[in-house]
């Protein structure tokens, strides 16, 4: 598993963050692991590039474009 912090730039509130949060946790080899509000971003445990590349899809189509 490796950490990877990506830039949400739509991060607005805490309901956002919980958002992001349950679709990270649909996503096989995805862990939450915190999101900053303030920064706009999120972080999460990856277990490998095919989770990270379905993770941001699934953000995107929940309105959460993730670089």
């Amino acid at each position: 598993m490796k950490t990877v912090t990506l830039s949400i730039p739509t991060i607005n509130c805490g309901h956002c963050v919980m958002t992001i949060k349950r679709e990270a946790s649909m996503v096989a080899g995805v862990e939450f692991v915190s999101g900053d509000i303030a920064a706009k971003t999120a972080t999460f445990l990856v277990e490998s590039e095919a989770a990270l590349v379905e993770l941001k899809k699934a953000l995107a189509g929940a309105g959460y474009e993730a670089a």
